[in-house]
């Protein structure tokens, strides 16, 4: 049948035919680990289903098999987890000599008897064990159980990218085992979630980016002493504050540091910190809860240009936002991500009005500042709409000195009249950017409203250029 209904396939040569069955797979990063549900990775076996010559092409593509997840889950079947080690082995084997990507899942604390599965969990890890020189990421997702029988027989020679996530009740770091590997790893990009990083044995010299959580401060703080070369930094989340409560009167400078992403309750992880090449920076805040008095000062104390600042979370009234912007004079890229505000927010309409105001205007009561922003989201998290009024942004725009400004934010259809969409659609004409999503019916507004005029009155009633698809979400 498959010969009748696909007589282009068998015809390709075989390399070819090759690259087509990659192309099916999901892009990696080979710096970093990738977590592939299986139903993703399975797209492999897919392929080989449809006919005996497909089946032959597959086997014979070694980088279809680079990539494998496991997950031993509370619903597996027993006879399915006792042939896992079998099926495993002839997966990699398949790889033949390429670098691997391993991700595996099981927490035996989901079992009610987890002493039935020993087995086929020694086999497993048994045949991972067995191609380990060969992982160039590594993803695991276990108890510490598990991960202690895996440690002792890992020879992780050419790994890049190493992700240890442990399911425990309490910080592991009470009671876990030192995590010593046949060779010491030298990853590029570590993730950590509730163990600490004076347990695992690696080399830190080469480490890039990292991304922690459910690690206390004092924990943080040491990846940031012994990664020297680390460039990209992310705390998820910190564990209950009375773990994770530590006041350090040193401070660490890290003079490579370029990228921050800290959660809400970083206050204490802020003041020890001095980052003179900090370009960009996220920071989640939680209700009416920003850090801005910690912000300032990290700023400062820094010296630092920073480029790129994402404020999520924050409260439409937050009114300590102009202190921030203050601070930040060379941003060119600014997001502010709010919680669901009932009414537009006078205090980001103030922000507005203070970004848009010609330096030439000597009647304005405002400063300008934020002169080399050229891209500006603003986003709600429970709302249609964003948080603030799309009527007074024509007028803000026509002020003339900032067309270059890239706006981004949605809208809410039913609560914007036509004269105010005309304006915009004129204001693109006139060379300004938005990207503006049309929360009532999906896509972008202004495409929508544009079809809407050119249905009732005829394409003459709208000369405008055509909105580049650049700007569609």
């Amino acid at each position: 049948m498959n010969a009748i209904h696909d007589p282009f396939i068998h015809k390709l040569p075989p390399e070819l035919g090759s690259h087509i069955f990659h192309l099916c797979l999901p892009t990696t990063d080979p710096t970093r680990p990738p977590y592939y549900p299986q139903k993703d990775v399975l797209r492999v076996l897919r392929l080989g289903a449809v006919c005996r010559k497909w089946r032959q092409l597959a086997w014979a593509t070694p980088n279809l098999w680079e990539i494998l997840s496991i997950s031993i889950y509370l619903k597996i079947k027993r006879t399915l987890a006792g042939s896992l080690p079998v099926l495993i082995n002839e997966w990699l084997g398949r790889s033949r000599g390429l670098p691997l990507t391993i991700c595996f899942l099981y927490d035996e604390g989901d079992f009610d008897d987890p002493g039935e599965f020993d087995e086929a969990l020694e086999g497993i890890i048994d045949v991972l064990t067995s191609h380990s020189s060969r992982w160039r990421n590594l993803c695991l997702y276990v108890d510490p159980r598990t991960l202690e029988r895996l440690s002792g027989s890992m020879q992780l020679n050419q790994l890049l990218g190493l992700e240890l996530l442990v399911y425990v009740e309490g910080p592991m770091s009470r009671s876990a085992q030192n995590i010593i590997m046949k060779s010491k790893p030298f990853p590029t990009y570590l993730r950590l979630s509730n163990i600490s990083p004076t347990l695992i044995d690696i080399g830190w010299n080469n480490l890039t980016e990292a991304t922690l959580s459910c690690l206390t401060t004092n924990d943080c703080a040491e990846v940031f002493r012994r990664a020297h070369a680390l460039e990209h930094f992310h705390v998820e989340e910190f564990p209950d504050p009375d773990e994770s409560m530590v006041h350090v009167d040193v401070l660490i400078i890290h003079p490579r540091i370029r990228s921050l992403h800290l959660p809400v309750d970083a206050k204490d992880f802020l003041n020890m910190l001095n980052v003179p090449s900090l370009e960009e920076w996220t920071q989640d805040a939680d209700d009416d809860t920003l850090l801005v008095p910690a912000m300032i000062s990290l700023l400062q104390r820094s010296s630092c240009r920073l480029k790129i600042l994402n404020l999520r979370d924050i409260s439409s009234q937050q009114n300590n936002l102009v202190s921030i912007f203050r601070a930040t004079p060379f941003l060119e890229r600014l997001g502010m991500h709010f919680l669901s505000p009932e009414h537009p927010s006078n205090e980001v309409d103030d922000i507005l009005v203070r970004i848009f105001h010609s330096p030439s205007d000597q009647s304005s009561p405002h400063e300008s500042f934020l002169p080399h922003l050229q891209f500006l989201e603003c986003s709600t998290l429970h709302s249609r709409a964003g948080p603030f009024s799309w009527d007074h942004i024509p007028d803000l725009y026509r002020l003339g000195h900032r067309y270059s400004l890239t706006l981004k934010s949605a809208i809410d259809t039913s609560k914007t009249s036509d004269e105010t969409a005309m304006e915009l659609l004129k204001l693109v004409d006139e060379g300004a950017k938005f990207l503006i999503s049309d929360s009532t019916e999906g896509g972008n507004f202004l495409e929508n409203f544009k079809k809407k005029r050119i249905g009732r009155e005829g394409s003459s009633v709208l000369p405008f250029a055509d909105l580049s698809t650049e700007i569609l979400f």
